[in-house]
């Protein structure tokens, strides 16, 4: 439903039938919402005298969960790009933005409602973006399988998001996804680890050394993977020995190790050899 006021007289009557549906919802679901609209709404209430509860309502700014989780694969996060490169929409002579001020402006002095047309069908069009959007990113945050143009990293991001918020049931059901269909196929190698160390923290440690087998079997002088699956051998699977050779053949290498990482894996080759002494 689109308010249009025909002139500068009738914003306050606009901003009172706003306010009235408003009134009946539950919630507010915007694009860049928080920083633009409803700062500049709820001024525009207070200059007209006007009381509303739209600030008050529960906000879901699609900006923010938008760059958290497809943010890695684009250029920006305007509700634009994210039309093309992730919802598949193109839109065919489209009015921009920063030229729907002017039209408004045109409008007041010719008063031809051509002028009009092709704003309401921008705003439409924006309306029905964000309604697949918020769709789309449900999809991947509950852990639905056959999303449309998603990649592997969305899923890793959204895991990753809902570990931050401590929400380490539903990050688990995502990280199935990985599971089931071998997703992790798809990844970077920083992904890669990334993944592992979402898979250590869930305990699912069959997981975690799959990828550290495979990215050491790629550069078996990878400082992370040579650290994380001699700590796995030396405090899970209590295969001493195991863990020395690893460690002793990844020092052995050209590595490229820092002074830091070199002194790591020496001090943790010290304890492995003491260990491995007294279980032969």
């Amino acid at each position: 439903r689109q308010i249009f006021a025909r002139d500068f007289s009738e914003e306050r009557a606009a901003l009172s039938y706003l306010a009235e549906i408003a009134a009946q919802k539950k919630f507010l679901v915007t694009f860049n919402g928080k920083a633009f609209d409803v700062n500049l709404l709820s001024t525009r209430f207070i200059l007209n005298r006007l009381k509303s509860d739209l600030v008050n309502l529960p906000h879901l700014d699609l900006l923010h969960p938008s760059r958290r989780i497809l943010g890695h694969r684009l250029e920006n996060s305007r509700l634009g790009t994210l039309e093309v490169e992730v919802l598949g929409v193109f839109r065919e002579g489209d009015i921009p933005g920063w030229e729907i001020p002017q039209r408004y402006f045109d409008w007041l002095k010719q008063r031809d409602g051509r002028l009009l047309e092709s704003i309401f069908e921008h705003n439409k069009i924006d309306v029905i973006s964000m309604a697949t959007l918020t769709a789309h990113l449900t999809e991947i945050l509950c852990a639905k399988q056959e999303v449309q143009n998603s990649h592997a990293d969305d899923y890793l991001a959204a895991a990753r998001l809902l570990f931050k918020r401590r929400d380490t049931e539903r990050a688990g059901k995502i990280l199935e996804v990985f599971d089931e269909q071998q997703t992790d196929a798809q990844l970077s190698v920083i992904s890669k680890k990334e993944l592992s160390f979402l898979y250590k923290r869930t305990g699912r440690w069959e997981q975690a050394t799959q990828i550290w087998q495979g990215l050491l079997e790629i550069t078996p002088a990878d400082f992370s993977a040579v650290s994380e699956m001699a700590k796995w051998l030396e405090h899970h699977a209590r295969d001493y020995h195991a863990a020395k050779i690893l460690v002793e053949s990844a020092l052995s290498q050209n590595n490229g190790f820092s002074p830091d990482e070199k002194e790591s894996l020496a001090h943790r080759l010290k304890r492995l050899k003491t260990k491995s002494e007294k279980t032969d």
